[in-house]
């Protein structure tokens, strides 16, 4: 059964996937549990394991592999138009996630301003089962 990928909005403007207007610009992200927690008990348990650090042009080159490059080039010439990635989920406990490590919300937030490791970016969007 095919399902729509998520709506993604993201304030993570530190990663190489970030584009204006909060969209992620990746192909596909994965959320997961924060390693230093080990659970998922809270947002803040939660990280965007696709954060790619966009320092210089070689962290966007090396970031193009999960580029979603059609989206890209189609979203800002198409008004509406809303990058959707594709959400992988390991966090088990959170109400959205689905067998198979699918995201079942219709939207998902990820947030962190001017982080530089996935470890400081949050799901928003994480609720406990």
């Amino acid at each position: 059964m095919a399902k729509d990928n998520p709506r993604v909005k993201c304030t993570v403007d530190k990663c190489t996937h970030w584009m204006s207007g909060n969209q992620c610009m990746a192909e596909e992200i994965s959320v997961y549990n924060n390693e230093q927690a080990g659970t998922t008990k809270a947002v803040s348990d939660t990280q965007c394991k696709s954060f790619h650090l966009g320092d210089d042009v070689g962290d966007y080159v090396g970031a193009l592999h999960n580029a979603n490059i059609g989206g890209t080039i189609k979203a800002p010439f198409m008004d509406g138009t809303q990058i959707t990635p594709q959400v992988e989920c390991y966090v088990a406990n959170c109400t959205f996630w689905q067998q198979g490590n699918h995201c079942q919300a219709s939207a998902i937030e990820v947030n962190g301003l001017n982080v530089s490791k996935a470890s400081d970016t949050d799901c928003q969007t994480f609720k406990v089962r």
